[in-house]
């Protein structure tokens, strides 16, 4: 009996080496993208504050939280009386209610001293929020288009390990509004 030479490169190993290195290949790549490794990007913290939704003669603020590191939020405060973080235009601060939201108290807040603007400073005594509404502001609206901003830089956030949040962005570009 004659043996057969083995012909080198032939189609069968050739098929066998692709299919290997295309399983190589899927699982290099496959696993670490199921794993979220490829440049996922920090989740950062916000603070949102609704538009103004006007209801008849009414208007509506919302603030929530989202996206909270740790424990959560437990306080946070809107300026200072001698440098408010609230501007607002045609509403009628006599008319101006802040409703708790999610444990959130207010503590102090003062619209009346600098026209058209104020702060406010609440806090949660039991826990932090993670994400979720803090704040609800209502008012009578005086005029067309009312205003209600925050200025990002003269806000304060407090975590439920008695540390400021410092890595967060204040977010009104969502159009964000739920009940």
């Amino acid at each position: 009996m004659r043996k057969r030479k083995r012909k080198t490169g032939s189609i069968g190993t050739t098929c066998r080496l692709a299919v290997t290195g295309f399983a190589a290949a899927v699982l290099l790549l496959g696993i670490p993208a199921c794993m979220g490794l490829w440049n996922t990007p920090l989740q950062l913290a916000k603070l949102l504050v609704s538009d103004v939704v006007v209801t008849g003669a009414q208007g509506t603020v919302l603030i929530s939280v989202a996206d909270m590191p740790g424990t959560g939020a437990a306080s946070i405060e809107f300026g200072t009386v001698g440098d408010p973080a609230i501007t607002f235009t045609n509403i009628d601060v006599a008319t101006i209610t802040i409703e708790d939201r999610n444990g959130f108290v207010v503590l102090e807040s003062d619209v009346t001293t600098v026209a058209g603007k104020g702060t406010l400073i609440a806090a949660n005594a039991t826990t932090g929020v993670i994400s979720g509404q803090i704040l609800k502001i209502t008012f009578e609206v005086t005029g067309a288009s009312p205003t209600f901003t925050v200025a990002e830089a003269k806000v304060k956030i407090g975590s439920d390990l008695n540390t400021w949040i410092a890595a967060w962005s204040l977010d009104t570009t969502t159009h964000y509004y739920t009940k």
